[in-house]
Order: C-alpha cells, then structure tokens, then sequence
C-alpha cells in the first residue's frame, strides 16, 4: 500500500501548520507541511504529479513537504524507495485517491 496526503484541516501541528501523513505499506508517518509560496493546499497536486511522473518510467519522485525537506521515492526496476513498495501500489493510489486538485 502507498498514500500520501494532506490531512483535514482539523488536525494541525503545534503551531497550527498543516499535516500530511505518508503510508508505505507499515510505515506511517505524519509530517508537517510548509509549501514555499505559503500554501500548502498546493502540495497535493504536486506530489501526484511526481509520482505520476516515476509510474510513467522517472527514476525518482521528489514529495516535497517544505522547502527544506522532502520524501524521495526512487525506482529499482518496479520496486520504490527504501521501505517496501511496488510502482502498482503508486499507481493503484492515483487511480483511487481523489485528485482534489483538478
């Protein structure tokens, strides 16, 4: 399983940023979230652009989350990143995640 995304609005950082959470298989994590033009609603659209850019055939995703810090998610043939995943459980994730953006 891969998700990643915001999180509602209701649930926000200590100092009221908003959050986002990654989900690779067992691995779940919430992370701040702080877009460099100061809105972070922005991000979304931006992740599911890279990572539809590594299921196409890219060698790397990069899910920035500020603008210091970001997850990579890398190929290795049809494996990603450094905790387990596969490029279908990324592409089953664009296919069944809403695009809020659009």
């Amino acid at each position: 399983m891969f998700a990643i995304r915001l999180l509602s609005l209701e649930c926000r950082g200590p100092d009221g940023e908003r959050l986002g959470e990654i989900v690779v298989d067992n691995f779940r994590e919430r992370f701040l979230c702080r877009e460099a033009s100061g809105n972070p609603d922005n991000l979304e659209g931006t992740w599911r652009a890279e990572l539809a850019g590594l299921v196409s055939g890219g060698l790397v995703a990069v899910l920035r989350h500020d603008p210091r810090f970001a997850w990579l998610v890398y190929r290795e043939g049809d494996l990603v990143s450094e905790w387990p995943t596969n490029v279908a459980a990324i592409r089953q994730f664009l296919d069944d995640e809403p695009d809020l953006t659009a």
